[in-house]
């Protein structure tokens, strides 16, 4: 006796319910701003003005008794305002449509859905994900709802802070002597900053860091190594006694080398005095706070994030910061 199976499909085993997800940028905008430049909680206003001060002193022949204890040593004061705006990401789904696929699978028993059964937390884990690059990205590069310019936009709008040509960094050509390689772009920035008395100051006293992407970073040790031979810059002290990230400071000083994921992409190699990058909030856990439930009807799960925020420089002058990049 044989079976016919021609009214039939090939079964396909579609039982497994763990989510592959794809690759997604972690948010590292807040962790860098808390570090090197600075977090402001608390502020409900629209824009948020910070004081800045700068002060010049001249000495003067003192062999005389004066008159006039004006010596025009002044100080000024100024503010940079930092725009905030509300941000809101949100969506629904409809847990009945699950039933229509293999999705079903996962489902609770019975048609009074509470959740989205076994796809819940790897769904809800995934939006968190893809929104929390979203707005590290728009911190960066700007955006067209939310933050409208990032700190990328803010740089490129300033004049007389970009150094050397903007050609796509690289890894130093075969040579490692190519003007674009990325450790030859790092120590020309830090060269054109030791031109001012000010600015040399703080390379030297460790208060000024390079930011640059990953792949920026790369090239860097690539160009490094074509430059000095195969032999990578000496880990420091921690890295050597339990293996964590250790600080990599470009040689010859106390610049710290950074990476921010969102700069991939934009060719842009930042130099800039540490506390001058800025993230103005309402709170902080905002950022990361996914509200959800169910409609009125129970037909429905929502879920939303709800945040205020903005980003500034406090100083984007040749004193403070300086980048290598598209022209201004």
């Amino acid at each position: 006796m044989a079976i016919a199976y021609s009214g039939l499909t090939q079964w396909v085993d579609e039982s497994r319910l763990d989510f592959f997800m794809d690759a997604v940028a972690s948010n590292d905008v807040l962790p860098f701003a808390r570090k090197y430049g600075e977090v402001i909680t608390g502020v409900k206003a629209d824009s948020i003005k910070l004081p800045n001060l700068t002060t010049s002193i001249t000495i003067a022949d003192g062999t005389a008794c004066f008159t006039d204890i004006d010596g025009n040593n002044d100080s000024t004061i100024s503010q940079t305002t930092i725009n905030l705006k509300k941000g809101l990401v949100r969506d629904q789904i409809c847990v009945h449509g699950l039933e229509d696929y293999y999705t079903a699978q996962g489902l609770a028993a019975g048609q009074h859905y509470v959740g989205l059964g076994a796809f819940e937390a790897g769904i809800f884990s995934d939006v968190a994900r893809q929104t929390g690059k979203a707005i590290g990205n728009e911190m960066w590069n700007g955006g067209s709802n939310w933050i409208t310019s990032g700190w990328i936009d803010l740089l490129y709008a300033a004049t007389g802070i970009e150094v050397g040509a903007s050609a796509t960094p690289t890894a130093g050509g075969s040579a490692g002597t190519d003007a674009a390689g990325v450790f030859n772009i790092v120590e020309a920035l830090v060269d054109q900053a030791r031109t001012d008395v000010d600015f040399g100051s703080d390379v030297s006293a460790g208060n000024v860091v390079v930011v640059m992407s990953p792949k920026e970073y790369s090239f860097y040790f690539q160009n490094y190594r074509k430059l000095y031979g195969d032999n990578l810059i000496t880990p420091g002290l921690q890295f050597l006694a339990d293996g964590s990230a250790a600080p990599v400071y470009h040689p010859g000083s106390r610049v710290e080398i950074v990476q921010q994921n969102f700069l991939t992409g934009t060719g842009t190699v930042i130099l800039t005095r540490k506390k001058n990058f800025v993230v103005a909030l309402d709170l902080e856990s905002d950022l990361g706070a996914m509200k959800m439930g169910m409609d009125q009807y129970e037909e429905f799960i929502w879920w939303k994030f709800r945040f205020k925020a903005g980003v500034g420089i406090r100083d984007i002058s040749a004193n403070s910061v300086l980048y290598y990049g598209p022209a201004s």
